[in-house]
């Protein structure tokens, strides 16, 4: 089998393990943070590969293949690479690439240093950015506090001293491009978070960001951002039309989903 579709039949493999999370196990997580988040990590890591000329092809097979473990918690990373080891020596795939690729799913979970290979960085790196960062960690915050019975006033009030704590994270990334990136996200979600404040306290839903920030509390039972935004865009049955000062936070999620910033 050739590379990609070797890539189709693991990603497939994902998504029967992940897509299907059961609520049980999702605690502080949601459900846009396993196969949802698995894409947008291989997104975002290949965009940084390509700039930082790593090898894109290890670093979209441990991008694919970091959380195939999750279910294992802590020792996801560990239990995954070496299930990755398996799975990809099964398949015929070089020695070398298995161990590259397996060596990056182990060291993703906090593991890294700058002294790591490049494909190292670009994984775990993207992976703790698209979790804690930008709109999509935005999203996140509303959704699992919805989840939990929070009411969006008090959740809007709340990323006031949510928002530092996110920021103290870009120490924990080990490329300057991944800092850039990070760094980027939060001046937008800030700038989101802001908005809200003051919508709230304007009383103005109707035609602000505090219209979006309603839509993602009141469907925190569907968890899914790529399903959230089809529906926004009037790909499902029963899709909200969006008052027009939405679509540029919309935009901007589609860009980070896609990896484009």
């Amino acid at each position: 089998m050739m590379f990609d579709a070797i890539f189709a039949d693991l990603q497939e493999i994902v998504r029967q393990r992940l897509e299907p999370w059961p609520l049980q196990r999702e605690g502080f997580h949601w459900a846009g943070y396993t196969y949802d988040h698995t894409l947008r990590v291989v997104n975002l890591a290949l965009h940084m590969a390509r700039q930082l000329d790593a090898d894109t092809d290890v670093v979209r097979f441990a991008a694919l293949l970091h959380d195939i473990r999750k279910d294992a918690g802590r020792d996801h990373a560990q239990v995954g690479a070496e299930e990755v080891r398996h799975l990809l020596t099964d398949r015929g795939l070089p020695d070398d690439f298995v161990a590259a690729v397996a060596g990056a799913i182990e060291c993703h979970s906090g593991s890294n240093s700058p002294e790591h290979p490049v494909e190292n960085l670009c994984v775990g790196d993207a992976d703790l950015i698209d979790a804690n960062f930008g709109l999509v960690g935005t999203w996140r915050f509303i959704t699992i506090r919805s989840g939990r019975g929070e009411d969006l006033d008090g959740t809007i009030h709340a990323m006031a001293e949510w928002l530092p704590k996110k920021d103290a994270l870009t120490d924990l990334l080990n490329t300057s491009l991944g800092r850039q990136i990070a760094m980027q996200r939060s001046a937008v979600m800030r700038r989101f978070c802001q908005e809200l404040a003051v919508a709230l306290e304007n009383g103005h839903e109707d035609d602000s960001p505090l219209w979006l920030a309603r839509y993602i509390h009141d469907h925190s039972d569907t968890g899914r951002l790529q399903q959230q935004l089809t529906a926004l865009n009037g790909g499902l049955p029963g899709s909200h039309r969006y008052p027009a000062s939405v679509a540029p936070a919309l935009q901007i999620l589609h860009d980070e989903v896609a990896g484009r910033q």
